[in-house]
């Protein structure tokens, strides 16, 4: 699989998958951000103490704000 914003021009891999739009994505387009993990827990939620991380392509990240 290509990346998709690399297609116009030229045939880069793959290493990854937008977690927004689902686009496929090579390692200079994807962007790694953190994302807080909760488990409902009970009547609450349960903030857990780790950071998960999800990959998002350059257009979801302007979208979203992400740092």
């Amino acid at each position: 699989m290509n990346c998709y914003d690399c297609v116009p021009d030229r045939g880069t891999a793959a290493v990854a998958i937008c977690r927004n739009c689902g686009a496929a994505l090579c390692q200079e387009h994807a962007f790694s951000a953190p994302q807080t993990v909760v488990q409902v827990h009970g009547v609450g939620k349960t903030t857990m103490p780790e950071m998960a991380r999800r990959i998002v392509c350059l257009i979801c990240r302007g979208a979203t704000q992400l740092e």
